[in-house]
C-alpha cells in the first residue's frame, strides 16, 4: 500500500467540451503523476464498453452523468461512468473517447504527488493493470 497526499482541484467543463480530453488537460495542467476523479453532470452521448465486451457501445443523449470514477496518469487513464437516460434507465462502463459535455460536468481531481501510476501487463487478468509506485 502507498500512501500519499492529496491536492485538489474543482473544475467546471462547459458545454461542448470533451469529458475525456477535458479530465486529461485539467491533470496535465496540475502536473500530478496520479490523479483520482470524480465528476457528475450530463453528456449529448457517451460511448461505454461493457464488461467483457471488444467494442464500445454508443448510447444517444441526453445522459445525466450519475457517477463517474476513475485514475488518470501522464500516458493512460481507467474511467468508468454511469449515466441514466431520460426515461431512467442506467447504464455503465469503461468511458471510451467521444463523450460530449452537454450542460455541464462538475469534477473534483485529487492529485497525488508522492505516488506515480502507471500501467502493465497482468499475466492474471491479461490486461495492463494499475502498478502504483512512490514518486
Amino acid at each position: 500500500m502507498h500512501v500519499s497526499a492529496a491536492r485538489h482541484a474543482v473544475h467546471r467543463l462547459r458545454p461542448g467540451e470533451d469529458l475525456i480530453e477535458g479530465l486529461r488537460a485539467m491533470r496535465d495542467g496540475l502536473g500530478a503523476p496520479a490523479v483520482v476523479v470524480t465528476c457528475v453532470g450530463s453528456l449529448s452521448r457517451v460511448h461505454l464498453r461493457h464488461a467483457g465486451a471488444e467494442e464500445a457501445t454508443r448510447h444517444g443523449g441526453p445522459l445525466e452523468i450519475v457517477g463517474l470514477v476513475g485514475t488518470l496518469d501522464p500516458e493512460r487513464h481507467h474511467l468508468h461512468c454511469v449515466v441514466s437516460d431520460a426515461d431512467g434507465r442506467v447504464r455503465g462502463g469503461h468511458l471510451m473517447p467521444d463523450a460530449p459535455v452537454r450542460t455541464t460536468a462538475e469534477v473534483v481531481l485529487a492529485a497525488l504527488d508522492d505516488v506515480r501510476f502507471a500501467r502493465a501487463p497482468c499475466p492474471l487478468s491479461g490486461y495492463d493493470e494499475l502498478v502504483v509506485t512512490d514518486a
